[in-house]
């Protein structure tokens, strides 16, 4: 009898455990994760199409409609991309699923501000029952700037303010057109470009020697004679299993560290990491914010570190340079440049500025949040000048601007399926940064270098900006 009982409350006890489970992890659904479901591309309910409402628009920092609904003679709303490609990957499409804008901001651009007022002029008048448009950060200028500079050059390009963390632009090639979406549905899913992919937010890539920002960091921090200590470059070297080389095997001579970052030497910072090691290049490699979540309003894949504290040394000295298992997105590596422009604070980036009701008023603005700090203001002061040193003596000449101090630097990163991927990231004025970049040109010996055409995007960019203040 006794054991029965001692039964039965075990049996008890793990049911109210069992419940206890199931009840902590719907919780955390609703409280943690509904944005991200209810946003998902693959949830069905964004397929539900509400026509008594017309939905939201979508509306640029200067007013210009991207996006809105247009009824037909049957009643129902048709959904009109007015800048089509140019602004796809922002916007997204409303037809077969949601992606972009119009998924993360569905719900907010069917819902009814003033709802009962809104349904009692509707019954007395006829009027339409009108959603919640969405402002967003972007500057279609900037943002046309950006993509015929990108031209058809498969890759991406992203602008930010470094003191806030908005985007003024998000560009990626190749696209597609949102107003077709459904018809040529069957194409666009299949293709072998992934033109759906937003390579912007969710390009994965090597991020090449732009990743020596890093690494530079790291030395800074664990080595203390970094400022005097220099290395002998005879355009290779050897570690372990693994042979590093220079670009063009160039022996770059006695460098020390704002040398090796300028001439962009990967014996020296090979040899650095060596002396580092890999779990302390680990932890700087986290306290950059490259695990951390972004919070960012689109989809975005996550980057990978790819370097285990107990690496190789040939696995340590590839991510030195921004090889081996190491992954960024564009995205991340702008967040990065606005990182060190903006005194070692990250800011969490967002593409939604406000909401605009139907009645004109606006409301649920975005307050700029600090999403990390990735080092301290000497270090950002420190790294920003060696960045001005790269644009101005170094690999990133093709990124000066007259009259304008920039600060970049560039990278080239091995691609095992094809031709090496061309990368730079940067800011400007140097002094009082306005803007940040990250382009990525995937095969680039086919599209040419992203150092030129960051600079580009950098002039005119700074120049609408200066024109619209």
């Amino acid at each position: 009898m006794n054991n029965m009982k001692r039964s039965i409350r075990r049996i008890f006890w793990l049911l109210v455990l069992c419940f206890l489970l199931l009840l902590g992890y719907i919780g955390k659904l609703v409280l943690m994760e509904r944005v991200g479901i209810s946003t998902n591309a693959y949830n069905t309910r964004l397929r539900y199409v509400d026509n008594t409402i017309r939905r939201g628009d979508i509306i640029d920092m200067d007013g210009e409609v991207l996006a809105t609904s247009v009824l037909q003679g049957d009643g129902t709303y048709e959904r009109k991309y007015l800048r089509s490609r140019m602004a796809a990957h922002i916007t997204g499409y409303s037809s077969v699923g949601k992606t972009g804008v119009e998924a993360a901001q569905n719900f907010e651009m069917m819902t009814l501000h003033n709802e009962f007022f809104q349904r009692v002029m509707a019954i007395a008048t006829g009027k339409e029952l009108v959603g919640n448009s969405v402002v967003v950060t972007v500057d279609m200028d900037i943002q046309t700037i950006a993509g015929n500079l990108l031209g058809n050059a498969k890759g991406a390009v992203v602008v930010m303010e470094p003191s806030t963390g908005r985007i003024l632009a998000l560009q990626a090639y190749p696209d597609f057109d949102p107003n077709t979406v459904s018809a040529n549905w069957d194409e666009l899913k299949d293709a072998e470009d992934s033109p759906l992919v937003n390579r912007a937010t969710q390009g994965l890539y090597p991020p090449g020697s732009t990743f020596k920002l890093v690494t530079s960091l790291a030395v800074m921090e664990n080595i203390r004679d970094w400022q005097t200590k220099t290395y002998e470059c005879t355009g290779e070297a050897a570690f372990e299993n693994k042979v590093i080389h220079c670009y063009n095997n160039k022996a770059h001579g006695t460098v020390d560290l704002k040398q090796a970052l300028t001439v962009s030497c990967n014996s020296y910072f090979a040899q650095m990491t060596t002396e580092i090691g890999s779990s302390k290049l680990r932890e700087v490699m986290k306290r950059v914010g490259m695990e951390t979540p972004s919070g960012f309003d689109l989809a975005y894949s996550q980057n990978r570190i790819g370097l285990e504290a107990s690496a190789t040394q040939s696995e340590l000295v590839e991510t030195a340079i921004g090889q081996g298992e190491t992954a960024v997105t564009p995205m991340y590596m702008a967040m990065l440049a606005s990182a060190i422009a903006n005194e070692g604070i990250m800011m969490q980036p967002y593409i939604v500025d406000h909401i605009q009701y139907s009645n004109g008023k606006a409301g649920n603005y975005t307050v700029p949040k600090k999403l990390t700090e990735i080092c301290s203001t000497q270090e950002a002061a420190t790294l920003r000048d060696m960045m001005v040193s790269v644009v101005e003596k170094g690999t990133g000449s093709a990124a000066s601007i007259n009259g304008v101090t920039v600060a970049g630097k560039t990278g080239t990163a091995e691609n095992a399926t094809g031709n090496d991927h061309s990368w730079f990231v940067g800011f400007a004025p140097a002094e009082n940064p306005k803007i940040a970049v990250a382009v990525v040109i995937e095969n680039s010996d086919a599209y040419g270098s992203a150092t030129p055409i960051a600079g580009k995007v950098i002039q005119e960019a700074l120049k609408q900006l200066e024109n619209k203040a």
